[in-house]
C-alpha cells in the first residue's frame, strides 16, 4: 500500500492506494471501493479521486475505516483532507502546520518544512541578503539588532541554521558565510502558500515603514487608473520586465550597506465583467 505519510495531496494518495489494491485484487473496482466506504452513490469514490466531490467529516471516517487506518493514520488523513479542501490561507496554514509537525511526514519529506519556513518568516530571506553587507557579522545578537523590526537572537540563530541546511548559505575556504545560488523546490501547493505568507508579511512591513522609516530611505507611491483587460496584460508584462531589470542592476552592487525590500502591488478596486457574472 502507498505510504500515506509521503503525500500532501489526499486525492493522489487515494488514486495510488486504489491502484495498489487493484494490483493485488484484480476484481477491485471504484464501485467496490465506494461500497466498502459505505457511500450510497456507486461512483462516489471515483468522483472524489477526480476532484469532483469533497469528503465531509463523516466521509473521512468512512474512507479511513475502509482503508483500515490506525488512529494516527486517520488523524493525519483528516488533516491532509482539511488542508486540500481549505478555502482560505488561514485554514491552509493551520492544517499544514499540523501535517508538517507529524514525525513520519517530516521523515518522509525532510526539507519541505524548512522550505515552507523560509518564505513564511520575512526575516529569513532578509538574513540571507545580510551576508552581502560589507560589515556583516555572523553573530545572532548583531543580526537580530540590525533588522527592522528587531527579532530575537534565537530567531536569528535558527534562521542561519535553516539557511545552511537548505544550502542557501555555505562557507567559503576561510569559513566565511557566502550565498549559494539555490532554489526552493517544495511542492507547488506548499510553495504557493509560503510565498503568499511572505508577500502578506512584506506588505505589512511596507505599511509600517510609512511611519517607521525616514522618507529619504523609502520610495512609496501609487496610482489609480481604469484599464482594459488587454492593457492590463501589457502593464503586468512591463512590471515583470522592470522587476527583472532592477534585480540585475542591484546584483552588480558589491558595496552594499543595508538590506531593502522592493514590493510591487497591482490589484483591482472595482469588479470586472467576469466577477459580476459569478
Amino acid at each position: 500500500m502507498a505510504d500515506l505519510f509521503n503525500y500532501l495531496d489526499y486525492r493522489k494518495y487515494l488514486r495510488d492506494a486504489f491502484t495498489n489494491l487493484k494490483e493485488t485484487r484484480p476484481a477491485f473496482s471504484h464501485r467496490l471501493f465506494t461500497r466498502m466506504a459505505g457511500f450510497s452513490s456507486s461512483n462516489y469514490m471515483m468522483l472524489v479521486m477526480q476532484g469532483k466531490r469533497n469528503l465531509s467529516g463523516e466521509g473521512i471516517q468512512k474512507v479511513a475505516k475502509a482503508l483500515k487506518f490506525k488512529k494516527g493514520e486517520t488523524e493525519f488523513f483528516e488533516n491532509l483532507i482539511r488542508f486540500n479542501q481549505a478555502t482560505s490561507d488561514t485554514e491552509k496554514n493551520f492544517y499544514y502546520t499540523r501535517i508538517s509537525n507529524n514525525r513520519r511526514y517530516a521523515e518522509a519529506r525532510p526539507l519541505e518544512k524548512g522550505q515552507f519556513e523560509y518564505y513564511s518568516k520575512w526575516y529569513i530571506p532578509a538574513i540571507r541578503e545580510m551576508v552581502l553587507l560589507k560589515n556583516f557579522r555572523e553573530d545572532p545578537q548583531w543580526i537580530a539588532s540590525k533588522l527592522k523590526p528587531q527579532i530575537a537572537p534565537r530567531e536569528a540563530e535558527s534562521a542561519l541554521k535553516l539557511l545552511l541546511d537548505l544550502n542557501l548559505l555555505v562557507r567559503d575556504e576561510t569559513g566565511k558565510l557566502v550565498q549559494k545560488d539555490g532554489h526552493i523546490t517544495s511542492g507547488d501547493e506548499v510553495r504557493s502558500l509560503a510565498v503568499t505568507n511572505f508577500q502578506r508579511e512584506m506588505i505589512e512591513r511596507a505599511a509600517a515603514s510609512i511611519e517607521a522609516t525616514p522618507a529619504d530611505r523609502r520610495e512609496i507611491g501609487s496610482i489609480t487608473f481604469a484599464v482594459s483587460k488587454e492593457k492590463l496584460s501589457e502593464a503586468k508584462k512591463l512590471i515583470r520586465e522592470f522587476r527583472s531589470k532592477l534585480s540585475g542592476f542591484l546584483a552588480e552592487d558589491s558595496d552594499a550597506d543595508a538590506v531593502y525590500q522592493f514590493n510591487v502591488q497591482l490589484f483591482n478596486l472595482s469588479k470586472g465583467d467576469e466577477e459580476e457574472n459569478q
